[in-house]
């Protein structure tokens, strides 16, 4: 097909009549439609039977952007290769050309953030026929603006279209958004059984996003169980949880390496900037070991359930939580369970027996017996707040207590 040709296909596709414009040293149709997310601007570029597609949703176009992208070479590569731009103003610092069109990922939206979604008139979200359009879009490729915390240098192009999408951060649903905050990323890995966990054990790594990765996986994550992250600039944290801390090893690209000792809640605050990429080379800023105020109301607990799930590693909870799980889960079916532990490894366990009554207890390893009796929720309340606040049980000054030996 000639240029003059796709132009053609190019206008007749569209639902509204595409302006020529000239933006810096390029020639480009440009139409805009009205979406309820805001304006949707669509650039298309014809040179030599290329075709080059810019997106810019939520109302963010550019022209300024619009030229830096239409500026780096529209040539797909055989990896992830992107280009640095520099537009005032703008939080995404580099260019990604990704294509053809019709190979983007799949999902709610292609890459270049397009509705993938045909509407029963057949057109897209866009104004674009079906049909109509796969010659040119089979030349064509997408530019898009993204931030050097979001993407691995190298990588394959299907590799990038997996991160991106809803299994990993979910950037390929914000691409066509130039105002957008940077989404950074972090590869991952599980170096330990974590049955029923958010991540399994695996040699690969898995894509994240780096902010969910150390605020809600690694600080929730079981008593012990490590998790490797690795930033896109190649920084490789190391991570456990010990009590209300995040314990481990930060490893720099050139191999030098540091401990890292944290309150479990303080782990993005502390090493965001390696993964936002804003000075996580620099040593001398990047705090790695801080004290931190000790978590109160907070214990350590496993638990069995015949209706609500199961945790056969020690997870932490707020004393609040703990309580509620009495009523709402161990007393729903007998044989259900749970194992309350303190800092200092205090113990308090309690199960629904047989008639539905509350068998609450703590274990002495080393007599091998166990002290407990039938408690009301009340009672076991006020005992997990002993465990919780003072870290110790109580159950041996319980009036009635019972002498079990383990069998």
């Amino acid at each position: 097909m000639t240029d003059e040709e796709i132009v053609e296909r190019i206008r007749k596709a569209r639902r509204r009549e595409p302006r020529q414009e000239r933006i810096g040293e390029h020639t480009v149709l440009v139409d805009t439609v009205r979406l309820p997310g805001g304006v949707l601007t669509t650039v298309h570029r014809v040179r030599d039977g290329q075709v080059t597609v810019l997106q810019a949703g939520a109302g963010s176009f550019r022209e300024d952007v619009a030229r830096a992208l239409l500026d780096v070479p529209a040539v797909p590569a055989a990896t992830v290769q992107p280009v640095p731009i520099d537009v005032p103003g703008l939080r995404l610092d580099r260019a990604l050309v990704l294509g053809p069109v019709g190979e983007q990922d799949e999902g709610g939206q292609d890459e270049g953030g397009r509705d993938k979604d045909r509407e029963k008139d057949g057109q897209d979200k866009g104004g674009q026929e079906r049909g109509r359009n796969d010659e040119w879009e089979a030349r064509a490729v997408t530019v898009v603006a993204v931030h050097h915390s979001e993407i691995l240098p190298g990588e394959s192009p299907e590799a990038f279209a997996t991160a991106s999408s809803s299994r990993g951060t979910g950037l390929a649903h914000h691409l066509d958004d130039w105002n957008r905050q940077p989404v950074p990323r972090a590869d991952a890995r599980l170096l330990d059984d974590w049955p029923g966990g958010v991540m399994r054990r695996s040699e690969r790594f898995h894509p994240w996003h780096a902010e969910r990765m150390l605020t809600r996986v690694a600080p929730d994550g079981p008593s012990g169980v490590r998790v490797e992250v690795r930033s896109m600039a190649g920084h490789v944290v190391v991570l456990r949880r010990e009590w209300d801390r995040g314990v481990g090893t930060l490893t720099f690209p050139d191999g030098t390496a540091t401990p890292v000792d944290l309150p479990r809640h303080e782990l993005w605050a502390r090493l965001g900037p390696i993964f936002l990429g804003d000075g996580g080379d620099d040593r001398t800023g990047l705090v790695t070991v801080a004290p931190g105020t000790p978590e109160v109301d907070v214990l350590e607990m496993r638990y069995q359930t015949e209706d609500h799930g199961w945790a056969s590693l020690p997870r932490m909870d707020t004393l609040d939580s703990c309580v509620a799980r009495l009523d709402h889960q161990i007393l729903r079916t007998p044989g259900n369970w749970a194992v309350f532990t303190s800092r200092s490894d205090a113990v308090i366990q309690v199960e629904c027996t047989e008639d539905g009554g509350l068998w609450l207890e703590t274990p002495d390893p080393a007599t091998q017996r166990s002290l407990g009796r039938l408690v009301t929720v009340q009672e076991a309340s006020s005992l997990l707040e002993l465990l919780a606040r003072e870290d110790r049980s109580a159950v041996p000054e319980l009036p009635g207590v019972e002498t079990v030996a383990w069998d």
